[in-house]
């Protein structure tokens, strides 16, 4: 990929993570402050979890522009696996068992339920599992995205066994059952409507615009960008607004908005170089650190700020500072450096 558009998707990235964190800061500041709290609900226009849906569809992207050519390749279903495991899997583990620890030692820090043993095991291994109330989520609530992202990750692998052009029949199929399964199966089938929910289609989304950004050469004017961003972001407005995200698919409201917004930053002929651009990117390389350290520092900061009686928005910028300064360090001292050194023993592709 062509370093100008590499630019532009850890830059996308960056954004994604940090709306996501926004808004998990706003509900800690809300749950803990005790000066005025009532200001963040006029800050949400739309459901900042949009962050989610643009990163399935850049993982969608990345993985079929980086494997394109290396469908059917002899033994490289289980290269790509192990090489996704070792990207995902350490610091996703080390926030898991810092949550475990944070539960058993100080549950008024972080709301939580009680720790179920097979729940917690489910939870490290990626196999969604209810919780004493039924909710499906693992231990670390922000897991949850990364079942979908081990589903897709799985069901690419299998693709990649085949021909190119069999094993994107394949994933369209395999979704697509999947999906009809959750459709017609009866609600007491958990598993089956958490495994075939709607938002799946987005990997598929990501794929079919890698496909066409590798099909053509032409690419859309800044100007042009901008309108697709902005298209993007007013749906996501009038889907969030008017509750529509309530009973339509989140492919619906969140996906289309997030193909909308990628299209815009992505296939634009234009890539930012200046300071800012720079920063912006090194934001992007933290990108999966800030998805899952900030559930921890919003919490901190939300409590340290409503205990001084600071006002919503200092401790809500302090919030975003110190997460994003955290996802920088755990990046550079822990997720880069674990990673090479997996890499370099087991994960040669």
């Amino acid at each position: 990929m062509a370093p100008k558009y590499v630019t532009n998707i850890q830059i996308l990235r960056f954004f994604a993570a940090l709306s996501v964190a926004l808004a998990h800061i706003g509900v800690a500041v809300e749950e803990h402050d005790q000066v005025d709290s009532s200001v963040f609900r006029m800050v949400y226009p739309f459901d900042w979890g949009l962050g989610v849906d643009v990163f399935f569809i850049i993982s969608g992207f990345i993985m079929y522009y980086l494997m394109r050519d290396r469908f059917g390749e002899p033994g490289i279903s289980g290269k790509f696996l192990r090489r996704r495991l070792i990207r995902v899997v350490p610091l996703y583990w080390a926030c898991t068992t810092l949550m475990v620890a944070s539960i058993l030692s100080a549950k008024q820090l972080i709301n939580n339920n009680v720790l179920d043993p097979v729940h917690l095991i489910a939870s490290y291994l990626f196999i969604p599992w209810p919780r004493a109330n039924g909710e499906i989520f693992p231990v670390f609530s922000l897991g949850w995205t990364l079942n979908y992202e081990i589903i897709f990750y799985i069901v690419f692998a299998i693709a990649l066994s085949m021909s190119r052009r069999s094993g994107l029949i394949f994933a369209f199929l395999a979704f697509s059952a999947l999906v009809a399964g959750h459709m017609a199966a009866p609600e007491s089938w958990w598993f089956l409507h958490y495994v075939g929910d709607w938002i799946i289609f987005e990997f598929l989304i990501g794929i079919a615009l890698a496909a066409i950004f590798l099909n053509t050469d032409r690419r859309i004017s800044p100007l042009v960008a901008v309108a697709f961003m902005v298209v993007g972001v007013l749906l996501a407005v009038i889907f969030y607004q008017t509750g529509s995200y309530t009973f339509m698919p989140r492919l619906v409201t969140g996906g289309i908005p997030a193909a909308f917004i990628f299209i815009g930053a992505v296939f634009v002929d234009f890539t930012p170089k200046n300071r800012v651009a720079r920063w912006l990117e090194v934001g992007g390389d933290a990108s999966y650190a800030l998805y899952l350290v900030h559930a921890f520092t919003a919490n901190i900061v939300a409590i340290i700020g409503g205990r001084l009686g600071l006002p919503s928005l200092v401790t809500f910028g302090v919030g975003v500072v110190v997460s994003v300064g955290a996802s920088v360090v755990t990046y550079r001292f822990f997720e880069r450096p674990i990673t090479n050194f997996l890499n370099q023993r087991f994960g040669r592709v």
